[in-house]
Order: C-alpha cells, then structure tokens, then sequence
C-alpha cells in the first residue's frame, strides 16, 4: 500500500512538474510579440504628396498586424531630403535620379520570388500553421504583369523598387460619332472605315473626316481630335509624340530607343522622329482653333464638352471624359513600317509595329532607402510589399485624388477601380485596352538622371515647328540640347545610366563619377 502511494506521490509531482513548465513557456506564436513589434518605418514621397493619400488610407492595418508603426512625411520631399525616409514613393522617370543619388536599395530576389523565399524577408500572421507559413507568400509577385516586374522596376540587373500606381496612354472616342449611320455612310464614300485605328495612319485619315462634320447631328460643325500641343506640365504632349515615335523608331529587335546604347547619341533626329512631330503637328488643322496651345486639361475639357470626337490620354484620367455620352477606349494606333537604325532603312514587319509607350518611366513606384539593416530593412521591405500587395493596391487605385492604372494583370480584368467616377466610359473597352497596353513590347519613359531636363528640351523642340521651324530643323535643336545636358552631367556617366535604365547586363556595379 506504501508502495502505491509513493508510485502515485510520483505521477502527481511529474505531472505538476510538466503542467507548471507549460504554464512557464511562454515562446508559442500566438503569445508571441508581432514580427516587427516597436519598429518604426519612415515613409515619405518625392515632390508629389498626394500620392501619399493611399498609405494614409491603409497605415493602421500594417501597424495592427504587424506591431511596427508607420510615420508619415506629408511634406513633398526633394531629392536631397529622400534620404530621410525609409520607405519613398516616387514617379519612375525620378528613377535616374535616385540611383545617381545612392538613395534606394537593391530589393533582394528571396524577398519576392517564391522560388527562392527568405522567412525573415516574408511576413507571417500571427496564429499560423506551420502549414500555412509553408504556403506560397500571397504577395503574388508572379501576377504582376511583366512590364513592371522585369522592366519598370529594375534598373541593370537590380530590382530596385516594386510598383505602386501604372500609367500608360489609349485612344479615347465618342462612341456616337463612330456609330451614327449617316457618319458610317460618309466615311465609307471615302473609303475610310469608322472604327478604332490599327495604324497612325488610319487615325489621321479619321481625324481628318470628323473634322468640321456635325458628326453629332445637333447641327454644328465639330473636330476631330483633342490631342496636346501647347506647353504642358503633366508631360501628356510629349507622351502623346513619344508613343507616335515608338511605333516608327523602337524596332522590334532593338533596346534602345532614344539614344544609341552605345555611344549616347541620341537619335531624336532621325527619320522615325522627324517623320512623327511633323505628322502629330500637321493635326493640327484637325482640332479646335485653338488647339496648339492646349496643355492635358484644355484637351480633356474639349472632349468632355462634345467638341472633339477623339482624344489621346493617360488611361487612368478616365474620370475626366465623361460628357453625358458614351465614351470609347482604344489601344493607340501602330505602324506598318519601322525603322532599323543599324541599317538606316525602314522595314516592314507584316503587322503594325505597336510597342506600348509607358509615361513617366512607367508609373509610380515604392522604393526602400539604403543603408537599412536588420529588423528595419525587413519592415521596410515588408511594407513595400504590402502598399503592392494584390488587396492593398486595389484599394490605393481607387484612391479618387491621385489616379492610378493597375499593374496586376487580374485586377486590369476588373475594369475601372471606381466606375462611379466614368459613368459613360465603356469598362469593357477600357479594360480590353490597357490589358492590351500592357501585353504589347513596353517603352517605358526616360529614367536617366535629368530626364526630365531632357523631356523639356524636347518640349521646346515641339513648340519651336508650332512657330515655324520644319521637324528637321526642330529635333537638330534637340540633339544640341541634348548633347549639352550629357557633356555636363558626364557622358561615360549618363551611357551607364542609359544602359541600366533599359536593363542591359553587363555594366559595372556603379556608374563613372559624374561629370565624366
């Protein structure tokens, strides 16, 4: 009987033993502190506040579920203040300038690529599985369409940012003026068919047979297309030339475009873009009378209002056109001939040559600051992640003040973020437009550092044909510009960034010393 008791004496201490050891532990994931408890993570924007507005929207869920804290810079921040935040929003044609600046870091491949996962790098919610922290990271880096996960945000052999907001540029049309009846007979005596152009053409010729027709029957003569010519701070002007230039000058089998890759030329006096300032120019008989003079607002305005039939813009100002009519979107147009700069000659590639010029170096992005370490690059990274995250960027497009394109591919399907907001814009074209944008070969704008010097001395290139200057005469102006913007920030300097900007391997880890 002693015996027994003993026996027993012993399994209640044991027991007591492991219950008190249980009640001790205290490293479960569900008692544990949030990956990033106390870790603060700085998050401004370059020169455009506004866009912060989305960040602002969203902060307190990645403080709640991930136990940091987000600190808003609401003031545009310049250049030489990036520095101070850890995490930057920022336009992609400021791309250049940034790296030039040694201001973001390289963001690694095991923090999006599923392939190749680093759990330090990869947020886990509390209370997880082990089957669950074993499953595919839902960041979906894959969905993100190719033109920003390989072009737009890598500069060389670098991802140096993840995306944040898309741009890209579509025809616009007025749905009645293509498929009045009376409007279909007119143009077909002319032999011209009214649908949406496959070619720059084809858009002159139908630009051309609106203008002055009452193509609304309201019996006033109208215009044919609303396009920018005059001096223009969003840059949609020099977009629109671009975008005309790319399907005549950015040959299928080439990566460079406004420069040779190999001596920093620039090539903005040869044919392709001669032939395509005097072409755009040329339309401007085919607008309203004051056409040469508008900036994106006037241009918008006078398609919203029913004076024009066709207008060329951003594909995420789709709020900006609705007029009480239904509205249209196309892809823009491309061409039947290209040419080969090696060869100096044009070809003919049996379709039209149609690669997809992407404004302001592609869009928006989210960079991480250099020189983050430890729990403070993770978060950092993390919360780049999570503003491009498939949940999180569908609600910051939808963001009214600050519009922006999706880059997922999924979420292009969707139609626009808010369709509220363009009650007369046809989702399913606009939808079936950027998807297609995106699908096409990408030209996404300049990304040296200067760019945008550059994109303003071509802005006064085109003014100077307004005034009376042939193309010609108009882009050798351009290149001497040009020329004198490279000579002093340092040839060697900006081919490096040149090329990098177009992901060419095979430069050096950093750039010659400006200046040089």
């Amino acid at each position: 009987m002693q015996k027994r008791r003993k026996t027993w004496y012993g399994l209640i201490a044991v027991m007591v033993t492991a219950i008190s050891g249980c009640a001790e532990e205290p490293k479960t994931l569900e008692n544990s502190p949030p990956k990033f408890q106390g870790v603060s993570v700085r998050v401004g924007a370059l020169e455009e506040a506004g866009i912060l507005v989305g960040v602002i929207a969203n902060r307190g869920e990645w403080d709640a579920s991930r136990g940091g804290k987000i600190q808003v810079v609401e003031e545009p921040l310049t250049l030489d203040k990036a520095g101070e935040v850890d995490v930057l929003l920022f336009s992609g044609d400021r791309l250049g300038d940034l790296i030039g600046a040694d201001r973001l870091a390289a963001i690694p491949n095991e923090a999006v690529n599923p392939l190749r996962r680093d759990p330090a790098l990869v947020h886990v919610p509390q209370g997880s599985t082990e089957e669950e922290k074993a499953a595919p990271d839902p960041f979906d880096f894959m969905g993100i369409t190719t033109a920003y996960r390989e072009q737009v945000t890598r500069y060389g052999n670098e991802r140096v940012a993840l995306p944040y907001g898309a741009s890209a540029m579509v025809l616009v049309y007025r749905r009645d003026a293509f498929d009045r009846e009376a409007n279909r007979l007119a143009a077909k005596g002319k032999g011209i068919e009214l649908a949406p152009p496959k070619t720059w053409e084809q858009f002159d010729a139908v630009a051309r047979f609106f203008q002055g027709r009452d193509w609304d029957g309201d019996g006033k003569s109208d215009s044919g297309i609303a396009i920018v010519l005059g001096d223009d701070p969003e840059g949609l002007g020099d977009a629109t030339y671009l975008a005309r230039a790319a399907s005549l000058g950015q040959h299928p089998d080439q990566f460079s475009f406004l420069f040779d890759s190999g001596k920093m030329v620039p090539r903005i006096e040869s044919p392709p873009f001669v032939e395509a300032l005097g072409a755009l120019v040329g339309l401007k008989d085919a607008g309203p009378p004051d056409m040469e003079r508008f900036d994106a607002a006037a241009a918008r305005e006078a398609f919203r209002s029913g004076k024009v039939a066709m207008l060329i813009d951003r594909a995420e100002r789709a709020s900006t056109w609705s007029g009480g009519k239904t509205v249209g979107v196309a892809a823009l147009p491309g061409s039947d001939r290209v040419f080969e700069p090696g060869l100096k000659a044009w070809a003919t590639p049996g379709h039209p040559n149609r690669p997809s010029y992407l404004p302001r170096g592609g869009g928006w992005l989210v960079g991480v600051r250099k020189g983050l370490s430890g729990d403070q690059f993770a978060a950092a990274i993390d919360l780049a992640k999570y503003l491009a995250s498939p949940e999180k960027s569908d609600r910051i497009r939808a963001e009214r003040s600050f519009p922006m394109l999706p880059f997922r591919a999924d979420q292009m399907s969707k139609g626009l973020p808010d369709p509220t907001s363009a009650p007369d814009v046809d989702v399913r074209l606009w939808s079936e437009s950027v998807g297609r944008t995106f699908a096409e070969r990408a030209v996404p704008g300049l990304r040296i550092p200067d760019a945008r010097g550059y994109l303003a001395d071509l802005a006064k290139g085109r003014a100077a044909v307004l005034a009376g200057k042939t193309p010609a005469e108009a882009m050798a102006g351009v290149v001497r510009a040009w020329d004198d913007r490279t000579k002093k920030l340092g040839p060697k300097h900006q081919l490096w960034h040149y090329k990098r900007s177009l992901n060419i391997r095979g430069t050096t880890d950093r750039p010659p010393d400006p200046g040089t």
